[in-house]
């Protein structure tokens, strides 16, 4: 691709995310303020935005323009407590907060997280307005092809939630063309519902719309990650977990950053590799979203 086309490239995306109403601001919007919207953008940083360098250029060092800058940019979907969200007091909280900002502490920089809508990152990334995206992206080929991944740096356990009225007892009940399931827009368990329960239908949806299609009973099930069904659970008598002892699928959530960034990739899989090492992953994990199944299940080994 020509230096020009790149340009282009970056420049379009820059405008898709300004027409969707990605703007920056020294506070957090208010929990839950971004749901009602389709790819819209609320960010937590400065009044002026700051863009950072064309993503793509293996001779970029990403870490000494961080530290020049005197800031992480940091893209997340600040909606999945315990995570990541807005706490009471209007600030990120969770566990890819707290990670990202130990990350920042090292670098020796400020922490400015961009809270957009989930299907908002990736273009964001492209576009060259975060330096890392962390949401807990699961490596697929498909968005191996657009960027880089750095980790794995957190674990999820997907499982089925059934509206307890809908008849399903198992999951082969789940693959029927009469079954409507719910997933996040462009999640890996929209893509789990595809690949399984070719014959369902699938509505992908943002998460809080999601969970209440299936305590409305207008969708029979979502597959979701196991930390936020639980507590949807408990909240929605009408709903269950399907098999709880049994997850749908494990999968790992990873850092996403701009392909082509030598340096910048492998300072962040050698900080995640330490940190992994010293216990302070899991010991974070365990604090914030609860412990895990048994010794040793938390993460593979770094190699």
């Amino acid at each position: 691709m020509s230096r020009t086309t790149r340009w282009l490239v970056a420049l379009l995306g820059a405008f898709a995310l300004a027409l969707a109403g990605c703007t920056s601001s020294s506070e957090p919007q208010e929990a839950g303020a971004a749901q009602g919207s389709d790819a819209g953008a609320a960010a937590v940083g400065g009044d002026e935005q700051t863009t950072v360098a064309e993503p793509g250029d293996p001779g970029e060092d990403r870490v000494a323009e961080i530290k020049e800058r005197g800031s992480l940019i940091v893209g997340m979907t600040l909606q999945f407590e315990p995570q990541m969200y807005v706490d009471e007091n209007n600030e990120p909280a969770g566990y890819d907060v707290e990670l990202v900002r130990l990350l920042a502490e090292d670098l020796g920089v400020e922490l400015d997280i961009r809270d957009l809508e989930f299907d908002a990152l990736i273009p964001g990334l492209l576009a060259g307005e975060f330096d890392l995206v962390s949401v807990g992206l699961v490596n697929r080929p498909d968005r191996a092809e657009q960027v880089w991944f750095a980790g794995p740096y957190v674990p999820y356990r997907q499982v089925v939630v059934i509206n307890s009225e809908s008849g399903i007892t198992s999951l082969d009940d789940l693959n029927s063309p009469d079954v409507r399931m719910t997933a996040l827009t462009g999640s890996t368990a929209a893509g789990l519902i595809t690949e399984q329960f070719p014959e369902a239908e699938l509505a992908e949806l943002e998460q809080q719309p999601a969970f209440l299609e299936v305590a409305s009973g207008r969708a029979d099930a979502i597959v979701v990650e196991e930390y936020l069904a639980v507590p949807f659970v408990e909240e929605h008598p009408g709903t269950e977990i399907l098999n709880p002892d049994e997850p749908f699928s494990q999968e790992f959530g990873y850092w996403a950053l701009p392909r082509g960034g030598v340096i910048w990739h492998n300072y962040l899989e050698n900080w995640l590799a330490f940190q992994q090492a010293n216990g302070t992953l899991q010991s974070l994990y365990t604090e914030i979203i609860g412990p895990v199944a048994e010794e040793g299940d938390f993460l593979p080994e770094f190699p």
